[in-house]
């Protein structure tokens, strides 16, 4: 079996055992599946969906020329929380933050 049927076929018992309603690890008994495999799978499959799936959201942000250097922050919201982000800020710590909010908010 190709890798791509493979993931075709998982999507698909990914997809019925969410709409099984019972717990994983019967689930996989009753459909002769593996919990490690099934577990292994899941993962793969969340992951991808999170990172291919999830569209970018781009907005305007307008900064008033009056603003001086210690205004210049700008307050980031993710759900119910708001970041505060000063000058100066670490980009990848802050793709890391509102990554892990996304996914917990």
């Amino acid at each position: 079996m190709k890798r791509s049927d493979l993931r075709v076929e998982w999507e698909k018992r990914i997809a019925n055992y969410m709409a099984s309603g019972l717990s994983a690890s019967n689930w996989c008994a009753a459909n002769e599946v593996s919990i490690h495999q099934f577990w292994y799978w899941k993962k793969k499959l969340k992951t991808t969906e999170d990172t291919s799936n999830t569209p970018s959201q781009w907005i305007t942000l307008e900064m008033d020329e009056t603003m001086t250097d210690s205004q210049s922050n700008i307050v980031v919201h993710v759900g119910h929380v708001a970041l505060e982000v000063k000058q100066g800020f670490d980009p990848q710590l802050l793709v890391d933050v509102v990554r892990t909010l996304q996914s917990i908010c």
